[in-house]
């Protein structure tokens, strides 16, 4: 999919039959804090999350999950795929943002690197949201803790450099476990229809 010419989609394909779904990047942050929360049983949350379609899944119930994870992570696994981008190794990797812990961080970015205020649009599709993150200008601080993040200190052969990036990786460290892409697909994948 090119999104400079083609339309994002808003609906996912299950057997050929295409089901409608809610695509506000809103709705998908709440997703992953569902699929977080320990609190909430299996059967609860896959009735919960049947709120994401917005047409009848029908008896294609957990076949319309594993396609809504997809969607969920397609932005980036095409890209992945088609070799622009990605690692050949399939390591998991640690998440390098928090959707709850960098909020204030997320909100100003949109601020400062888009004019676009996120407390007050009415919608962005989650895989533009997503593009737009990606997008974002290295100087933006929530791409420097991005950035950070991802820094593997075995690589960094510099004692004090490696020493000072570990103190500012432990200061910015996320606290509350964030999904990854792998762990959406697992959470779907061990539900019990």
């Amino acid at each position: 999919m090119n999104p400079l010419y083609e339309p994002f989609p808003d609906y996912v394909t299950v057997k050929g039959k295409k089901v409608r779904i809610v695509t506000d990047f809103r709705e998908y942050i709440k997703l992953i804090d569902l699929l977080k929360d320990d609190e909430v049983d299996e059967t609860e949350k896959k009735e919960l999350i049947a709120c994401w379609f917005l047409d009848d899944p029908g008896s294609d119930f957990e076949e319309c999950l594993q396609a809504l994870t997809d969607f969920v992570i397609n932005y980036r696994e095409t890209k992945a795929s088609e070799g622009e981008e990605g690692n050949e190794d399939n390591t998991k990797h640690d998440p390098v943002i928090s959707y709850n812990q960098d909020a204030p961080y997320i909100i100003s970015g949109f601020l400062e690197c888009y004019g676009i205020d996120l407390t007050e649009i009415q919608h962005m599709h989650w895989w533009k949201f997503q593009m737009l993150i990606d997008g974002m200008n290295e100087d933006c601080e929530l791409k420097k803790r991005m950035g950070y993040r991802s820094i593997d200190l075995n690589q960094i052969k510099d004692k004090e450099e490696r020493e000072r990036i570990r103190k500012i990786q432990k200061q910015i460290a996320i606290i509350d476990h964030e999904v990854t892409s792998e762990e959406i697909g697992d959470a779907f994948g061990n539900m019990m229809f």
